[in-house]
């Protein structure tokens, strides 16, 4: 055979290394490295190595040889001598006890592996119980918001609607001062006709007076009592306009009042309707301040969802997380 030709550096050779294996095997013990070496006395960990792997290839052929005619004739005819019976009996004793531990070996990975799977299930419950919990309180605060907007939607149509009211009465205020100062025209005009006639008065008093002073030359004695009636009424003529220029005074000034009355509270129902239009645009505002706080923590949600997703096992994500995984986002 080609590989019992081979020759290890430093004089070892592979018959040498299979011999020790065997003594080694014959012991009862299972030959390694460091073993067949002990009893060779020499070589190196990389020479024998190799070389001890080629013998635990043919070892399998080797045992069965004794049992199969025809291995046990080539061996004969390569010039190889047989297995010793208590070599043969050691390497099958050696070789159940290696399956045996293999299989107590493999038991006992499987049952480790069991139970990792278990705690890893476990721990999975616990998380998909606490994301269902951590969904409730998303949705719980999801309808606090819903609630909290509602409220707020509510606010401005109310003073969108108080606003409206104050826009009427500004209307109606305008119209009222409008009104006041047709009214306050009128007065004044009826003011001047009243002035007027006065004047025509006293311009017809004056040329009556004159005519009486001319006739009261000639008609002195004969008109004295005349003269007399004529200044009496001339004293109540200035009294009534007297009265009537305080009268229309009065008048006027009581309109002006009005009119700074109505000027005064135009200014405080604009003033308001500022005041209700700055609230209105905070409410505003803050309603989309409040949406927007919604979005980034439903979107945050979703990452969070998403990465215990992919931290999942493919099986158990697709059969347990499909459903409660999903975050419902609230009305906007």
């Amino acid at each position: 055979m080609q590989s019992r030709m081979l020759r290890g550096p430093r004089g070892v050779q592979m018959e040498e290394v299979w011999a020790a294996a065997d003594t080694v095997l014959g012991l009862g013990e299972r030959p390694t490295i460091e073993r067949v070496r002990q009893q060779l006395g020499r070589g190196s960990p990389n020479t024998v190595g190799p070389m001890l792997d080629g013998w635990y290839a043919t070892l399998a052929r080797r045992l069965q040889a004794p049992a199969d005619p025809a291995h046990a004739a080539e061996d004969g005819a390569d010039g190889q001598s047989a297995v010793p019976a208590p070599v043969l009996r050691a390497a099958k004793t050696l070789w159940g006890r290696a399956l045996q531990h293999a299989d107590e070996a493999a038991t006992a990975r499987l049952a480790q592996s069991r139970s990792g799977l278990e705690a890893q299930a476990e721990a999975l419950r616990m998380a998909q119980e606490e994301l269902t919990k951590e969904k409730q309180r998303l949705d719980d605060r999801a309808e606090a918001y819903a609630v909290a907007l509602q409220a707020r939607d509510g606010q401005i149509a109310e003073a969108a609607r108080q606003a409206q009211e104050l826009q009427q009465q500004l209307q109606a205020c305008q119209q009222q001062l409008a009104a006041a100062r047709s009214e306050n025209a009128q007065l004044r005009k009826a003011a001047d006709a009243d002035r007027k006639r006065q004047e025509a008065r006293e311009a017809d008093h004056q040329a009556e007076r004159t005519r009486l002073e001319e006739r009261a030359q000639a008609q002195e004695r004969r008109l004295h009592a005349e003269v007399d009636r004529a200044r009496q009424e001339s004293r109540r003529l200035a009294s009534q306009l007297e009265s009537d220029q305080k009268k229309s005074a009065k008048v006027l000034a009581d309109a002006q009042d009005r009119a700074r009355d109505v000027e005064a509270q135009l200014c405080t129902l604009q003033a308001a309707h500022a005041s209700l239009a700055l609230e209105l645009q905070s409410a505003r505002g803050e309603a989309e301040r409040l949406q927007s706080k919604l979005d980034d923590r439903s979107g945050e949600m979703l990452a969070m969802l998403n990465e215990l997703r992919e931290r999942l096992p493919a099986g158990p994500r697709k059969k347990q997380l499909a459903g409660p995984a999903r975050v419902r986002k609230p009305k906007g």
